[in-house]
């Protein structure tokens, strides 16, 4: 089979379209015959696609990228990089601009992605830029440093706004439904905290479906399991340096950790278990009918008794959120809170649940995602200024946000584990380990297990 002299490469619906006999390409697996007859292959091969066709000497009309023309970029920022940013760039250029930084939270992983988009501003006029980002509150964030940094107003999708522009910020939620029709806009994109959503099939889209031929992921946490995935998607880690280097080098602040063991009392203990008796109750009646050999017992039993499975659900489910507020863990919170009155605190919970009863409580404001924008930022902005000390959440303050006067984080451990996942801990712990001058930060946590009954088996527990 011989070569097409002239291929033609489009984008569509996520994937490219090679109009023309690919020969090579097809034999080495770069693209794939689709059902209907036409070559195809995933958008984010985009650039490897044609490296390998200047490699093979083959002439590509490409139609398939549709750049958002950029103005001139000035970059306004005062700051001054660390060397080991610069280093990070320096590291993703010179692997063909694809990689994945890791630095830990609060080592200025958003100012060196500012910088580096201004450089490549410098380099080329058509490097558009999206990023992506994994909550509503680091949109926003987001958006606001990129239009302060570069003095450009800043497109987003997301939040039910639709805006493309040459910069751009979205979530990995919209780029999930949008991607595949508008991937073909930017020529770099970023992945912010990639540990969290890459990994993820759905939110893998972000990535797959967008040529982008300039790739950075950013992240602090990385999990091994998904390096494979990540260095298909984006490339390989090319940068990295840990929390007790950046600390080393006075990036980060020093940090004391104060983990808190509470044991509940028997008046707590007997409660949960009355409140999740109707769990009890149906457990043993289908323990007595041999219904409970496998793990799925509880939907099977759903078969025979409806209304009684319906009330044991909510049983479990209100035992549970009894459980995240017993007294003796709220005394323990409120001494924390009265030993520390002139200190900036924020307090971690396993849900929404816990985060709007402490914030009922302690009278503390709950930033969570049921908030909408307007109000989210003016309780940041609150704490920022000073005029209130604490902030309550459950995950939408883990990662990515800019907190630096916060010094203390009180974080509550507690559903089916003894203590916090080691990434959710390592993100959390991030949150005050921002540079200010004189600050020490201190991280309280909490552990709290949850009771097991002697009647009910671990399938049972929420």
């Amino acid at each position: 089979m011989t070569l097409s002299p002239h291929l033609t490469l489009s984008f569509h619906d996520g994937m490219l379209r090679l109009q023309g006999e690919p020969g090579v390409l097809a034999a080495e697996g770069h693209v794939q015959r689709h059902p209907l007859g036409m070559w195809i292959a995933p958008a984010h091969r985009y650039a490897h696609l044609l490296a390998r066709c200047a490699e093979l000497g083959i002439v590509i009309e490409d139609h398939a990228a549709r750049y958002l023309a950029t103005a001139s970029l000035t970059h306004t920022e005062s700051l001054d990089p660390f060397d080991f940013q610069k280093e990070a760039i320096e590291a993703w250029q010179r692997n063909k601009r694809q990689g994945v930084v890791v630095l830990p939270t609060g080592a200025g992983k958003s100012f060196m992605t500012r910088l580096l988009i201004a450089q490549l501003a410098i380099q080329d006029a058509a490097c558009s830029a999206l990023v992506v980002v994994p909550t509503r509150a680091l949109l926003y964030q987001w958006r606001a440093q990129m239009h302060s940094a570069f003095s450009e107003d800043v497109g987003m999708v997301g939040d039910d706004e639709f805006d493309l522009r040459p910069l751009t910020v979205t979530t990995y939620a919209s780029a999930r439904m949008h991607m595949h029709h508008i991937g073909n806009r930017w020529k770099l994109a970023v992945f912010d905290e990639v540990h969290r959503k890459m990994g993820e099939g759905a939110s893998s889209k972000a990535a797959r479906f967008c040529l982008a031929p300039f790739r950075l992921g950013l992240t602090a946490t990385p999990r091994p399991q998904e390096v494979p995935l990540l260095a298909g998607l984006i490339g390989p880690t090319v940068f990295e340096r840990t929390t007790e280097e950046m600390i080393e080098r006075e990036v980060l602040s020093v940090y004391e950790r104060k983990l808190v063991r509470l044991s509940p009392t028997e008046d707590e203990v007997a409660e949960f278990h009355r409140i999740k008796e109707p769990m009890e109750r149906v457990w043993m009646r289908a323990r007595e009918a041999h219904r409970v050999r496998e793990s799925a017992w509880l939907v099977r039993e759903r078969l025979y008794y409806p209304d009684d499975v319906a009330l044991a659900q909510r049983s479990q489910l209100q035992a549970l959120r009894y459980w995240q507020s017993v007294p003796s863990r709220f005394a323990r919170l409120a001494e924390i809170l009265q030993q520390h009155p002139r200190d900036r605190i924020l307090i971690f919970t396993e849900s929404r649940h816990a985060a709007f009863e402490i914030s009922r409580r302690f009278l503390i404001p709950s930033v969570t995602a049921d908030i909408d924008g307007d109000e989210r930022a003016f309780y940041l902005t609150a704490f920022a200024r000073g005029r209130c000390r604490a902030l309550v959440t459950a995950k939408a303050l883990e990662e990515g946000i800019d907190l630096p006067d916060a010094n203390i984080a009180v974080i509550l451990a507690g559903g089916g584990r003894t203590t916090t996942d080691p990434i959710s801990y390592i993100q959390r712990r991030g949150r005050i380990l921002r540079k200010r001058q004189g600050k020490r930060a201190l991280v309280y946590e909490i552990s709290w297990s949850l009771p097991k009954s002697n009647k009910e088996p671990d399938a049972a527990s929420p």
